[in-house]
């Protein structure tokens, strides 16, 4: 890959340097960090990937995969789980797929009126397993889901399991042509997890579908320079952030690049996932997030916590 060094300012209030991991900063993302459990994360792989299966929109595995989605958030204590059913057209056989949505709520009295969205794919390609494509990214956004579910907030936070991905991101496109244009201007990021956890694949990047960091960039360049190495950006669309862009909502997509050799063959099992890449993701994206959402701060574009520029750099896109 060819690399180009930029010096990117991020959102005033939302940086931390390179060695910032012992500042205070720190101290708030381990309020997440030291609750995320790695096992419980491979655990949703082990069953989404080996005891589902493969599970391709408009399957009774994409039923049994609904249900344990709705299972896991409800018995996270989430009141608010939304299933989402849509149709789309397939070959010419029209289709019913569904989303999956939990719902964080702010803190009583403490409501900046902004929300936050994280998203995964939880469909497969018909013929694959989909341990990394996309069970690691769903089984991040249960662990995280989990984590956050007693976390003292004042944004909303969303966590979104999309159907039908696969098939021309359709869940994802239902779900943001039903936001209402006050509900998008609420949304300040979109987090997108897709193919977070083989062990093949290379290193985490940041994807935009303009190419261009935004906000969601900036908090996860910041937050990878804390609590793990800084993430670089690039340009891509082809998964559920581009729906959201396309609304005005600063989006990102967090993939390893290069992709492992069984992208979308039947090889894409549990055997080549790696716990350590998805803790890392975890981390990233926690702390991100929680520095955002967490009580303590203003809402994002008052924030005046720690204004220090993160260096991150654009990187030439290599799936």
């Amino acid at each position: 890959m060819v690399l180009v060094l930029l010096m990117v300012w991020t959102t005033p209030g939302l940086a931390a340097n390179h060695n910032g991991k012992g500042g205070s900063a720190h101290a708030f993302d381990n309020k997440i960090i030291k609750k995320i459990d790695e096992d419980r994360i491979y655990e949703h792989v082990s069953h989404l990937s080996e005891e589902i299966g493969p599970r391709g929109a408009g399957t009774e595995a994409e039923l049994e995969t609904v249900d344990y989605l709705v299972e896991q958030f409800e018995s996270y204590g989430y009141e608010e789980v939304n299933v989402q059913e849509f149709t789309f057209s397939s070959g010419g056989k029209e289709v019913t797929s569904y989303n999956v949505e939990a719902v964080k709520e702010p803190k009583k009295n403490h409501d900046s009126g902004q929300q936050i969205i994280i998203g995964s794919h939880h469909d497969s390609v018909p013929w694959s397993p989909g341990a990394n494509d996309d069970a690691s990214g769903t089984g991040v956004l249960l662990e995280l889901a989990r984590v956050f579910s007693k976390a003292p907030t004042d944004t909303t936070v969303k966590f979104v399991a999309f159907g039908a991905e696969e098939y021309g991101l359709w869940g994802s496109r239902r779900y943001a042509e039903a936001m209402s244009e006050a509900e998008a201007e609420q949304t300040v990021a979109m987090f997108q997890l897709d193919m977070v956890g083989s062990a093949d694949a290379g290193d985490l990047v940041m994807f935009t579908a303009d190419g261009e960091q935004n906000t969601v960039t900036d908090l996860g360049a910041a937050a990878g320079s804390r609590v793990s190495e800084l993430v670089p950006y690039s340009e891509l669309g082809r998964s559920d952030h581009v729906p959201f862009h396309n609304l005005g909502i600063p989006a990102a997509l967090f993939i390893h690049t290069p992709l492992e050799p069984w992208y979308h063959t039947e090889e894409d099992l549990i055997d080549y996932i790696s716990k350590e890449k998805m803790f890392d993701v975890a981390k990233i994206v926690g702390s991100a997030v929680y520095q955002v959402a967490r009580k303590d701060t203003p809402a994002l574009e008052r924030s005046a916590v720690a204004p220090v520029p993160v260096d991150y750099y654009y990187e030439e896109p290599n799936l």
